[in-house]
Order: C-alpha cells, then structure tokens, then sequence
C-alpha cells in the first residue's frame, strides 16, 4: 500500500521505500522478506538525513509481508533514538503479528517522542498532520 502517487521526492534502495509525501509526511516502507538490522538502520539514517535535509521530521512507518527485526536492531532503535531525525512516529500494521510487535516495542521502550500503532493507514497519517499542526502553533504562541 505504498501511495506512490502521493510522494514528491523518494528514495529507493533493495531493502526499503522512502519518500516524502505531498503533506509533508514521511513514509518509509520496508520491502517484502527485508530483515531490519543494524546496518540496515544506519543505511536508514543517512537516507532520512538525505531526505530532511538533517532536520526532524513527521514519519510513518509500513512493512510488507514477512519483515522482521533482529533483537540487535531493536536495542539499536532505543539507543539511537535521540540521534534519529523523526519527532513522531506512526508505526501502521496491517496484520496481527506486526502489530504485537509495534505495540511490544511501544510498552517496554518507551520511545521518548510521539508514537502510535495504527491500523488504519490515514488515521495514522492524520495523527502525525494534526500533531505537527499542534507543535507548529505552541511555537507561534511563544
């Protein structure tokens, strides 16, 4: 479910989509039978670098069939939170099993930034338009 269409600017790679949407979301979404690694999150970073021009950013995340997470890459994620350039994140499952992941990693990681599980590709991504419309008027306020 990858909406092509609604990228402006992406990057491909064998592994993984990703691109920035016309809203200015970005959505990554990680090929069929892809194992998330550690070296596959580095390869990530620059890539989100590139694309944010290093700046943080609204990001939704999708997997096809048969994607997976080493135990190595999951503590990865934690550790390099802080160094990550996304501000909130969606994390769309579309199947039970990803989204026992999702929510695993959400309740013992506790990520320091927003995050949601959704099941629903759109309300996920009017999740993270409402959020920055949120952020963006605090900061006209002060």
């Amino acid at each position: 479910m990858m909406q092509k269409e609604k990228l402006v600017n992406t990057i491909e790679t064998d592994k993984a989509i990703v691109g920035l949407r016309e809203d200015g979301i970005y959505h990554v979404y990680y090929k069929p039978n892809t194992e998330i690694t550690v070296e596959l999150q580095a390869e990530m970073h620059k890539i989100f670098r590139e694309l944010t021009g290093g700046k943080k950013g609204y990001f939704i995340f999708q997997a096809g069939e048969y994607v997976s997470v080493t135990s190595e890459a999951r503590i990865n994620a934690v550790k390099t939170e802080e160094d990550s350039y996304t501000c909130a994140t969606v994390v769309y499952v579309n199947n039970l099993a990803y989204k026992l992941i999702a929510e695993f990693y959400y309740k013992f990681n506790k990520p320091k930034q927003p995050y949601k599980v959704s099941s629903d590709f759109n309300k996920g991504i009017q999740w993270l338009l409402d959020l920055r419309k949120e952020v963006e008027e605090k900061v006209q306020i002060n």
